[in-house]
């Protein structure tokens, strides 16, 4: 099979379960590609990688580049950046074209909502393999939470196999101005708190009117900043296995009536079109936001250190969401085993240390998250790695980008009162069913 050609669903799960007898995607034995030693130091080859991100991301993956290249010197590594990606279809489609059209791509960087599709289309070669001949990769797994290792696989889960090296994470959680609460005269929030006790704080904390109004909450509106809401009360987008729309169930309605509740109701929140949430809480017009890690080069930026963060609110359970990234070896590339080198570095405590002072994502490797400088700020920065410990992937099955987008989208008429809840979400049923079916008739070939 060629680089990139999409196979049946039969052939994508005999190559995941793939052992050293078998064939990969490319052709080639299994056995011929493992790492038994690290090629030799003089070494000459040339080699890519594509990646994603900013200014910081570049400078990052630079300085690992260059500890690469004091193991490698006469290795010459390109990085081909692509700028924060508008969609991750878009940006796999890119990929593709650029090994269909003969460029050179070695290494990939991509994030979960992407990871499923290029393992389907055969982009990405299976690393488990590598994994147990090589102690320092093992090391890079054994300190990644098996949470963020596991749903890069495929199948997700222990028993899938391994495509992607976590490179980074984000989740959804809450921040907050202690300092409007101490004005406020409310406690800090609990751990544990529910919707019930998040919806009475926000009501505490919303005061004023017109263009003075300061809001108890400013709702991240987009599709993974959403998703805890769902989390929270047990259901999804789409079910459990990602093979199907779920947004019949009950608890869907319940869900999106409640996030509508927050704005048309309540008054908690201000329409979410058009609003910048992380200005209004830097401006100290919202009392509590929701994000990652990555709003936090922003406030610092602005000298505004007036935030901590504490677990989403529940309903029927303590969970939240997140979102990781991972470096793969392509299925194009001819050095395989030079490759993985490569992703040692990119994935080294030292890279994990630069992501700490990047500060727009967090690091793969629990010890880096017991560092002095990862919990210097916030003051609650512990909670990051604990959530890990109940938590969930975004829906990212192969058709992400137009799961996504439907959803968005009748999402959007229901809060902009276009439509009731129970039809909008009645009417992105029926096309996101339409579009899952679609993808299995794809998948089975």
């Amino acid at each position: 099979m060629e680089p990139g050609q999409n196979f049946s669903r039969r052939q994508f799960l005999q190559a995941t379960a793939a052992t050293a007898a078998s064939v990969t995607a490319l052709g080639l034995p299994v056995s011929g590609m493992l790492a038994q030693d690290a090629p030799p130091a003089d070494t000459a080859a040339m080699m890519a990688i594509y990646n994603f991100g900013g200014e910081k991301q570049q400078e990052m993956f630079g300085s690992a580049i260059s500890r690469f290249n004091e193991r490698y010197p006469n290795v010459v590594v390109e990085d081909v950046y692509e700028p924060w990606p508008q969609g991750w279809g878009q940006y796999i489609t890119n990929l593709a074209l650029r090994i269909a059209s003969g460029l050179p791509v070695d290494v990939i960087a991509l994030a979960i909502e992407g990871t499923a599709e290029s393992i389907f289309q055969g982009l990405v070669l299976p690393m488990d393999d590598y994994i147990a001949n090589d102690p320092e990769l093992q090391a890079v797994v054994d300190e990644v939470h098996p949470s963020l290792h596991n749903a890069l696989k495929v199948p997700r889960g222990p028993e899938g196999t391994t495509y992607y090296l976590t490179r980074e994470w984000n989740n959804m959680i809450i921040h907050y101005n202690p300092r409007m609460f101490d004005e406020a005269g409310l406690d800090y929030p609990a751990s544990d708190w529910t919707w019930d006790d998040f919806l009475a704080t926000a009501q505490a904390l919303t005061s004023g009117e017109g263009g003075d109004k300061v809001f108890g909450f400013a709702i991240p509106y987009f599709n993974f900043g959403l998703t805890p809401w769902w989390h929270t009360n047990e259901t999804a987008t789409i079910t459990e296995d990602w093979s199907d729309s779920n947004l019949d169930d009950p608890k869907m309605l319940e869900s999106v009536q409640f996030l509508h509740s927050l704005v048309h109701e309540h008054g908690v929140s201000p329409d979410v079109f058009g609003t910048n949430m992380t200005e209004l809480f830097v401006s100290g017009r919202a009392a509590m936001s929701a994000a990652g890690r990555w709003p936090f080069t922003t406030y610092i930026a602005n000298e505004f250190y007036d935030v901590d963060i504490t677990p989403w609110p529940r309903k029927l359970a303590g969970t939240t969401v997140f979102g990781s990234g991972g470096w793969a070896v392509t299925s194009s590339t001819p050095n395989p085993d030079l490759a993985m080198e490569l992703i040692k570095d990119l994935t080294s405590i030292q890279t994990d240390l630069d992501a700490v002072a990047a500060g727009t994502s967090l690091p793969a490797r629990e010890s880096v998250t017991l560092t002095e400088e990862f919990n210097a700020f916030p003051k609650s920065a512990h909670y990051y790695f604990e959530s890990l410990d109940d938590i969930k992937p975004v829906p990212s099955p192969a058709n992400f980008s137009e799961l996504e987008s439907i959803f968005m989208r009748n999402l959007g008429n229901i809060m902009n009162n276009s439509v009731s809840a129970e039809d909008g979400l009645a009417a992105g049923h029926e096309e996101l069913s339409e579009a899952k079916a679609n993808l299995r008739a794809r998948m089975e070939g």
